[in-house]
């Protein structure tokens, strides 16, 4: 039986709300984290496309966590320009793998949560992959892309006015390798009536991610 249980589980800043999604009575393949938008512009672990991203995942067999950073909802503490959201990320990796510690863990992320889970990556390197969808690079440094060989795909509207996809053209060829970039030929920021494509991208590369 699918189950969704809202949770609690300590952060750095104290204690972080989350959403988990699993089967009871069921192991999962492995483990996916989602991270939400911009916490200043209304983002929270409900945002549509962290859903629709979170419930793709779940449907490739993983157990699903989406949280809200510091500040959000009830996790405590208050915004930190990325870089305690990093932290909050690290902590949300740790809460599932103290739940499965043998399996293989996946990040993913929207627009500022994008930029968190990659930037989350280049500090944990046991990550399997990142799904950074219309990733924003303001509040990370993402010159530690260059050597991450983490499986990483992007995807990326190319109507984005938000997250603009030459910022992403520009930067995605200093990347390290495996990469994949999936274009959304005149698709907004947030996918607007391209959910179900966006989801079925993501399913078309799952082996690429490793699931």
């Amino acid at each position: 039986m699918n189950k969704v249980q809202s949770i609690q589980f300590a952060g750095p800043a104290g204690r972080i709300e989350g959403l988990l999604k699993f089967r009871e009575g069921t192991d999962p393949a492995a483990l996916a984290i989602v991270c939400h938008p911009h916490p200043l512009y209304q983002g929270t672990m409900h945002n549509k496309v962290v859903f629709a991203t979170a419930e793709t995942f779940f449907g490739l067999g993983c157990e699903v966590l989406r949280f809200n950073f510091r500040g959000v909802g009830l996790s405590a503490g208050s915004h930190d320009s990325g870089r305690g959201e990093v932290e909050d990320a690290m902590a949300a990796i740790s809460f599932l793998r103290a739940r499965h510690a043998e399996l293989a863990c996946h990040l993913a992320g929207f627009s500022f949560g994008a930029g968190i889970a990659l930037h989350t990556a280049c500090r944990d390197r046991s990550v399997t992959s990142v799904t950074a969808i219309a990733p924003s690079f303001k509040s990370i440094d993402a010159s530690c892309l260059s050597s991450l060989s983490t499986p990483k795909l992007f995807l990326q509207g190319t109507a984005d006015r938000i997250c603009p996809p030459d910022e992403l053209r520009n930067m995605y060829r200093e990347f390290a390798d495996p990469k994949s970039v999936a274009w959304f030929e005149g698709v907004d920021h947030f996918f607007a009536g391209q959910l179900e494509a966006l989801k079925a991208t993501i399913v078309q590369h799952r082996h690429f991610l490793g699931l």
